[in-house]
This record gives structure tokens, C-alpha cells and sequence, in this order.
């Protein structure tokens, strides 16, 4: 299974540890609707009836919330969280990211993705990005050279953690300077945090604002969210386009809802129906699902990883299992957040999609 640099902290998030930019909500907040809610939730695994409260234990779930056509239908807390905690989301800041591509696209900021990403930033012809069309990237298909390995001893991705976020000594475009080739973009999925980081600098330059800024003028205040976010960033500002986006669980919910109604937003729209499309429906080989890795049967598309099926459903996924799932067809979106003891725990993997499958069972029987 892919591995990320990350180590979630049980109790803090990382904008309380790491320096950190604020997305700044609104004045006021939009209520979620309260619906009819589900009880005793049972699913079946490897063979076996199971309880939540028994996963919510192993997994050590600080937070679960289930929307049914916009209506909280499940809410959980534990581990001391409740619905005004701000809890760290790991990778979910990726396919968020991708969502501000989207935006920059409508705003004219971006003409394509089928671009250059140096046509935009010709700072970065001399690296492994030179003439990178803007959709390899996104769909983690840059072809540049990352080793992205948190168990091991030394690779790129937890050199970056060590010297960008713990001791400050490298900054964000420094970093990405030192990036080179390793192959043809498309010819390869490779998961590379470093592709996000890409992009997340690519909206900064084009649209002129820092990405917490920009999360806050396109999705934190039209959605009404509840709470103030944080984006964990280098030294001097730039943010982590990768990970460590912190927020409320409600406030990820209401991200997965826009999503679900394909950029729609209290009658208003908001972010391009052909982007959501476009954006969570693999399109190129290398990314379909069950291409990415050997027995794996998950695809991706833009910083999305997307389910097989016709539900057409997808997820941001983070490490130490951060979810927000996202499935158009049953009108359903879940957001969790654990504290795996692990990095990765495939096990778990396919549990929590035995539970979103048990979860939409139940909705629809309504």
C-alpha cells in the first residue's frame, strides 16, 4: 500500500504544533439539516457480523458523521473530540487542493490543465517538472523523481517533513528546485506528495493568494462553515498543499456535500458540474481502477481516489485513515477520522468500506 510522511497526533493537530496559515470562516455558518438517525449499525467483515463500537476502539475513531441527502443521519465522537474539535485530515488537504484547481480554472487564473506547468511557473524548467502538462500532476503521474516511504529510515518524503515542517530549514520552492525527472508524465501512477505540493504552488502563483486565503474566498465562508481551519505551512507561509489540513468533522462534511451535489450549493453554484466530473472519474490507463498497485482496486484521478462501479463513487483518503467519502448516486457522504496505530493498515482499509457499504444500505432502505 502507498505510504505519506505524516504522523498523525492523537489529541493535537498538527496547526497547533507546526507553523500554520488560517482559512478564515465567515460571518455566519449554514446549518446542517438534522434527519432521521440510524442506530445500531451492523456490517459484515472477513465473514463475521460487527459492531461499530468494536471498530471505533480498534481504529481509535475520534470522529464519524454520515449525511444522507444533506441530512446528518450518524454522528459520532471519541477520544476526547467532539463536534467543535479542529482534527487533523492528513492527505484530505490533496483532493482539496484539487478543488481550488477547479476554481482557479472558472476564475481564468488557469487556462488548462492539459498546460505546462511552466508555462505558469517558469521557475521550474530546470527541474523534473519542465513541460509537465498541469493533469499528470494532479493525477500523480509526473513521472519526476519521489520517494515516498514513511517506514523507511531515509526517503524524500520524510526528509521534506524533517526539514520544511519540524526544523524549518528548507522552504516550500526550495524544494520543489531540487525535484528531477525519472520518466514520461502518464506512463506511471506513482504516488509523490511532492506532485501536490506542485500544485498547491501553482495556485499560489496564479491566482495571487496564499491557498488558506483562497480556501476561505471560494469554499470556507459560501459554505458557511462552522469553524476556522488551519493549513500547516513552511517557515514563512507557504502551505502544505499535501497534507495537514485541520477542521471541524461537520466542516469536511460539508466539503464531501458540495462535492456530492456536483458543485451546487443551497441553489447557488459554485465550482463547474464537468470539474466535479472531471476531476474524480479516471480517464487515462495508468489510473483506472485497479491499475494503480498489484491486487489494488482502487483507481485516482485529481488527487482523488475513486471507487469501482457505477455509482461513480470517490474519496480523499489520508493516512492513519481520514476519510471523506463521497457518493453521488445514493446521495451519501461520510466523513472519519482515526488515529491508526499505523501509517497504513489494509485491514482497516477495507473494514471502514465495509462500514461506508453498511451505511449506505441503510439509507437507501428509507
Amino acid at each position: 500500500m502507498w505510504h505519506e510522511p505524516y504522523r498523525v497526533c492523537s489529541y493535537r493537530h498538527l496547526g497547533e504544533i507546526y507553523h500554520s496559515q488560517r482559512v478564515a470562516r465567515g460571518a455566519t455558518s449554514t446549518p446542517l439539516a438534522q434527519g432521521q438517525k440510524l442506530k445500531d449499525i451492523i456490517y459484515k467483515f472477513d465473514g463475521k457480523s460487527r459492531t461499530l463500537t468494536d471498530y471505533f476502539q480498534r481504529a481509535r475513531t475520534t470522529g464519524l458523521i454520515v449525511l444522507k441527502n444533506g441530512q446528518i443521519v450518524y454522528e459520532h465522537y471519541g477520544f476526547g473530540a467532539d463536534e467543535k474539535s479542529e482534527l487533523t485530515s492528513q492527505s484530505i488537504a490533496k483532493s482539496v487542493t484539487s478543488a481550488l484547481v477547479g476554481f482557479a480554472i472558472a476564475d481564468g487564473a488557469i487556462k488548462s490543465v492539459d498546460d505546462a506547468i511552466t508555462d505558469y511557473m517558469p521557475e521550474l524548467k530546470n527541474t523534473g517538472y519542465n513541460n509537465v502538462p498541469i493533469k499528470a500532476i494532479l493525477q500523480m503521474s509526473s513521472g519526476v523523481q519521489w520517494r515516498e516511504d514513511n517506514s523507511a529510515r531515509y526517503s524524500d518524503s520524510t526528509e521534506f517533513f524533517d526539514k520544511v515542517m519540524v526544523h524549518g530549514s528548507a522552504l516550500v520552492p526550495e524544494v520543489l528546485q531540487t525535484v528531477k525527472g525519472g520518466g514520461a508524465p502518464f506512463s506511471k501512477f506513482r504516488y509523490a506528495g511532492i506532485d501536490s505540493i506542485a500544485i498547491g504552488s501553482l495556485i499560489r502563483k496564479t491566482t495571487g493568494k496564499s491557498l488558506a486565503d483562497y480556501l476561505s474566498e471560494k469554499i470556507w465562508v459560501p459554505l458557511g462553515m462552522e469553524g476556522d481551519a488551519t493549513w500547516a505551512a513552511d517557515r514563512k507561509g507557504h502551505e502544505i498543499a499535501s497534507c495537514c489540513l485541520n477542521a471541524r468533522l461537520r466542516d469536511f462534511a460539508r466539503f464531501g456535500l458540495l462535492m456530492a451535489q456536483k458543485g451546487m450549493w443551497q441553489g447557488k453554484r459554485l465550482l463547474a458540474a464537468e470539474w466535479v466530473d472531471e476531476a474524480t472519474r479516471p480517464d487515462r490507463k495508468q489510473v483506472q481502477p485497479g491499475r494503480l498497485y498489484d491486487g489494488y482496486p482502487m483507481g485516482y484521478q485529481y488527487q482523488w481516489w475513486t471507487f469501482p462501479g457505477s455509482d461513480f463513487a470517490f474519496e480523499a483518503l489520508g493516512i492513519n485513515g481520514q476519510f471523506v467519502y463521497v457518493n453521488p448516486s445514493k446521495n451519501l457522504v461520510i466523513a472519519m477520522t482515526n488515529v491508526w496505530k499505523d501509517w497504513w493498515i489494509d485491514d482497516l482499509e477495507r473494514e471502514t468500506y465495509a462500514i461506508f457499504d453498511a451505511f449506505g444500505a441503510a439509507t437507501d432502505v428509507r
